[in-house]
Parts: C-alpha cells; sequence; structure tokens
C-alpha cells in the first residue's frame, strides 16, 4: 500500500495525468477533423462537347448539379486527355461525341468516352460515380436502358500500385525527415559554438549553407526514384534534368522552412525535437497519406503552402503522367512564392538577432552593503 501511495505522489507531481487525459483528446479532435469527411464533392471534370448541341449543354449543366462533379471547363474542340490532366486541374476528361443529340433523341446507342486520373483515385471514383448517375436518370427518362453508354480509360495508375502510392510516400517522408533533422539544428548549432553574430554580418551566408542539404537531398531523391523504377515498376516517364528542377527547389524550400522551425532553440538538441513540427503536417496534409480533396477546405489551403504536397505534384504530373516542364509554370511559381516568403521570415529573425546583439547593455545598479 505504501508502494501504491508513493507512485500515486510521483505521479500528481508529475504531467502524466495532464498528458495522459488532454494529448489523447487532442489527437481524436485533430485526426476526427482531417478525415471526417469520407467522400469527394465536386471533383474538377473537363467536357469536351464536341455535338455543340442543345442537349449536350443540358447534359453538361446537369453534370454540373450533381454533387460529385464540378464542370470545370468546357472545350468545343478536341483535347488530347493528357494535356488536360497534366496538372490536375481536372481529374477526368469526357467526350460528348458528334451527333450526341439526334441519337439520343432517335433512342440510337451513343458511346461517350471518359478518361480519369487514376494517380487521384478518390476524385476518379466521385467523377465516376456522378457521371453514372447521370447517365442512368437520363436514359430512364428515354425509356432506353443504354442510349447512352460511357467507355471508361483509367490512366496512369490503372491497378492502383502500391508503389506509386504508399511506398513513394513512406520514402519520401524519409528524405524529408533526414534532410528536416539536419538542417533544422543549422542555427541553434552555430548559436551553440559561438559564431551565429559572425555568420550574420552577412545573412546571405546562413541561407547558403543550406545549399549542401538541398543539392545531396535532391540527389538521393533522384536515385531512389530511379531505383523504383528499375526494381519495383515505377512508372516514372518524366525527363531526368527537367525533374531534377523542381526537385531541388523542393529540397531548398523543406531545408527553408526545417530552418525556419529551429531558428529560436537554444542548441542543436532541442532543436531535433521540434523534426515533428516538419513531419506530422507534411505526412497527414501534403496529399499523400490523405487525398486533398477529403481535407477540409481550411486544410486545402494549408496544403498550398507544404513544399511536400508541390513535390508530389510533380511526381503525379511529371513522373507518372510525362508532362514537360511548361506545363507546370504556376506550381513553379508557388514554389518561389514559397521560398520568398521563407525568406522574408528569415530576413525578419536576421534582423531580430542583430537588433537583440546590438542593443546597449543597462547599467546594473547594485545595492551598497549593508553595515
Amino acid at each position: 500500500m505504501k508502494t501504491l501511495i508513493d507512485e500515486w505522489r510521483y505521479i500528481i507531481r508529475g504531467k502524466f495525468i495532464v498528458q495522459i487525459l488532454i494529448v489523447p483528446l487532442v489527437a481524436a479532435a485533430l485526426f476526427g477533423y482531417i478525415f471526417k469527411n469520407s467522400t469527394v464533392n465536386e471533383a474538377p471534370l473537363a467536357v469536351i462537347d464536341l455535338d455543340h448541341s442543345s442537349y449536350s449543354r443540358q447534359l453538361i449543366n446537369k453534370l454540373d448539379s450533381s454533387q460529385y462533379v464540378h464542370v470545370v471547363g468546357v472545350y468545343d474542340n478536341y483535347v488530347e486527355a493528357d494535356m488536360l490532366l497534366y496538372n490536375e486541374k481536372h481529374s477526368g476528361a469526357l467526350y460528348l461525341p458528334a451527333g450526341l443529340e439526334a441519337s439520343y433523341l432517335k433512342g440510337k446507342p451513343v458511346n461517350m468516352g471518359l478518361c480519369l486520373d487514376m494517380t487521384l483515385t478518390a476524385t476518379a471514383s466521385s467523377i465516376r460515380t456522378g457521371i453514372s448517375e447521370v447517365i442512368a436518370a437520363e436514359n430512364a427518362a428515354k425509356g432506353a436502358s443504354m442510349s447512352l453508354a460511357l467507355e471508361q480509360r483509367t490512366l496512369y495508375n490503372p491497378t492502383n500500385h502500391t508503389v506509386m502510392g504508399s511506398v513513394i510516400m513512406f520514402i519520401n517522408v524519409v528524405v524529408l525527415a533526414l534532410l528536416g533533422f539536419h538542417t533544422i539544428s543549422i542555427v541553434p548549432r552555430l548559436r551553440q559554438e559561438g559564431r551565429l553574430r559572425e555568420e550574420l554580418r552577412q545573412p546571405l551566408r546562413v541561407v547558403l549553407r543550406l545549399l549542401p542539404y538541398a543539392f545531396i537531398a535532391c540527389v538521393s531523391t533522384c536515385l531512389v526514384t530511379g531505383l523504383l523504377k528499375h526494381f519495383g515498376s515505377l512508372r516514372f516517364e518524366a525527363d531526368w534534368l527537367q525533374i531534377s528542377i523542381p526537385f531541388l527547389l523542393y529540397t531548398f524550400s523543406t531545408g527553408l522552412m526545417a530552418m525556419l522551425a529551429g531558428w529560436t532553440a537554444p542548441d542543436a538538441g532541442k532543436a531535433g525535437a521540434r523534426i515533428v513540427l516538419l513531419i506530422l503536417p507534411s505526412f497527414l496534409l501534403s496529399g499523400g497519406q490523405v487525398p486533398v480533396a477529403l481535407l477540409p477546405q481550411l486544410l486545402q489551403w494549408i496544403n498550398k503552402a507544404i513544399p511536400l504536397s508541390l513535390h508530389f505534384k510533380f511526381l503525379r504530373g511529371m513522373g507518372y503522367k510525362g508532362g514537360e516542364l511548361c506545363y507546370f509554370i504556376p506550381e513553379l511559381g508557388q514554389y518561389l512564392i514559397l521560398i520568398g516568403a521563407f525568406l522574408t521570415v528569415v530576413i525578419i529573425l536576421i534582423l531580430k538577432e542583430n537588433l537583440k546583439d546590438s542593443a546597449p547593455n543597462g547599467l546594473v545598479l547594485k545595492a551598497p552593503p549593508q553595515v
């Protein structure tokens, strides 16, 4: 009994009760919020209308009215599906053939073509569901079971290959953790060694320290991707020279974000403990674990500020789909905006450090000795 009382007193003095009661509640609320959506609504669809008829426009409006589909683009001329799906502005492309209205009014069977981006399986499933419901309703209204038919092509990852999903996610999180762990401690290490003040006299020197880490991490990412391509059946169609540019932007921006996370730590050891601030949001909100379309709207906005989410977008668009770098100018601009924002915060922190170091020491008045 004395042992139990002693241990109970130790528990009361410590943080166990608060941690065991509060932390699971916070985790439950956080994960419940992240995973609250189970179905993608308003999945982006492109429609290539080759019929240009009153009925084709009505059909497009009905598709857009579906809770599962959002028609974000209508094209009057033929466009290759790849061109529409590269940068994920659309998750599917529906082709309405010429003569659609005439065939439907006569009750003749007519085939519509649907191309789905299977690197985004959640949105592809929603598009398939929404279009199928509209077609079923149209056929029921006409009284014909197969007046409208749908021919589907699943592109890029039709078999939902594990290497293109879970394996790539795991390996990139490992690379991120290693890169972040070594760059998060750069400023605290310089502070601990007494060299930070000298480094901050030329602020660019601190940022330049990231370049070797970013370059080596970029090389590592290329080597891992090549290994998976040759030995893991990874579909990878990108030109290596072109994709190395977004890879390097990713590793550099990640290094900057890690540097900011560890800036105020007093030493390298305590800075390393902050790596969870980098890994957890990247793991949960980058789109590798949970499809971005399933995230709540607020988290979808936060997703745009996570370098790993852009990295996955380039992997899917250039690597899996074979898109050229010129199709991803907006995404490259997003990288530059992120890097610019991170550098702005770095400059603010440098100015704060310099002001702190240049502040005059206050006079310390000692009390006269008591007699």
